[in-house]
């Protein structure tokens, strides 16, 4: 008590000491302002950090399961039969997809041992035929400054970093590969166990349609998965038969290299013409044209004619939303998202016309919603 009225005495409580954080008055007022802000701000930032590496690993993980629907895919052709049960049909599905890409690969070694060396001679001469040509008038100079730069020497320091960064994407790529494979055998093997274990996320009542949502998503996948394999085959064997027909060099390989990118829709075929226009302009410029037209023919047949029939289980997905889409998965997580990018855009359009357009506004007739020229 005396202790008490000593202090009462000595700092009155008018004039009680407090803190910059504690005061009432304007200054303390900003500064607890400022204090809160900064820490939010902060806490944003960290979090943004954060999410940008766990966008790689749920992409992984979304590759994951793709790789899974396709194991489901082809182990229930295996459980038509009464006597195979999942885990043995799951155990062929994964035999029969390492058989094939042990055949692949024993098919494409060789090929690319043989052919890769005059393949990049090839395109290393065809390129300074096409930048020789571009020299030639005033535009080709422009557009060649405009693209290249000007021409600058590599440092040793520059040259150390470049394969540094490809050593460091390339154990990146390994170790990306190794987690989906891992995650698609884990949920291939086990469905039900994590499909309950995400249905508890949900309200009770919600339940039956989180079900819904789950197995409609995993149809879409299994058909874009399936659509893709077919239309790989389809590019690379028509590609194969326009190619060796107008005799262009290299026309396996350059087949081969068409029917990998044309997994990524839309940019992916264009990715994989600039090798074989710049190939067929070593020929020729005339024949860089017809294998321009030609290849944009069989790439309109196919869109239009085999695609739709193919892709008639799947969301459609406009060619305007699928490259805005691939560019910004692109642009903002790298690779993978480039690739992923048409799949998942897929996934997030049906969520959100089965969760947002059809539970939440009530229509249910957007599937035979007129479409206006």
């Amino acid at each position: 008590m005396v202790m008490k009225d000593r202090k009462s005495k000595r700092y009155p409580s008018s004039e009680a000491p407090s803190g910059l954080y504690t005061s009432n008055e304007a200054g303390g007022i900003l500064f607890r302002k400022t204090f809160i802000q900064t820490i939010t701000v902060l806490i944003i930032v960290l979090l943004a950090l954060l999410a940008g590496k766990m966008i790689y690993i749920l992409l992984l993980f979304f590759a994951g399961i793709m790789l899974s629907v396709l194991l489901n895919f082809i182990g229930m052709q295996f459980m038509r039969i009464r006597w195979v049960p999942h885990w043995l049909a799951i155990t062929l599905a994964l035999i029969i997809l390492t058989i094939a890409v042990v055949l692949i690969i024993i098919m494409v070694v060789p090929l690319l041992a043989d052919k890769i060396e005059p393949f990049v001679s090839q395109l290393e001469k065809s390129i300074l035929k096409l930048k020789t040509w571009l020299e030639g008038n005033e535009g080709g100079r422009f557009l060649l400054m405009q693209v290249f730069g000007p021409e600058d020497k590599e440092t040793n320091g520059e040259l150390l970093t470049k394969v540094t960064t490809i050593f460091s994407t390339t154990f990146g790529a390994l170790t990306g590969v190794i987690i989906v494979f891992v995650v698609g055998i884990f949920l291939a093997y086990s469905p039900g166990l994590y499909k309950s274990g995400f249905l508890h996320l949900f309200p009770v009542n919600h339940r039956d349609r989180a079900v819904e949502v789950i197995t409609e998503i995993g149809i879409i996948l299994r058909w874009w998965l399936l659509g893709q394999l077919i239309s790989m085959m389809v590019l690379s064997i028509t590609t194969w038969i326009m190619l060796a027909l107008l005799k262009v060099p290299m026309a396996p390989l350059l087949a081969l290299l068409t029917g990998l990118l044309t997994f990524i829709p839309y940019l992916g075929p264009l990715i994989a013409l600039v090798p074989i226009i710049l190939m067929a302009f070593l020929e020729s410029p005339l024949l860089a044209m017809y294998v321009f037209i030609l290849y944009m023919l069989i790439q309109n047949i196919e869109a239009n004619v085999l695609m739709p029939i193919i892709f008639h289980r799947t969301v459609h997905i406009p060619p305007a939303i699928g490259v805005i889409s691939q560019i910004l998965f692109g642009s903002l997580i790298g690779f993978l998202g480039f690739v992923l990018a048409i799949p998942l855009t897929a996934v997030v359009l049906q969520f959100v016309k089965m969760v947002y357009v059809e539970d939440v506004l009530g229509d249910n007739n957007v599937d035979n919603a007129p479409q206006k020229a």
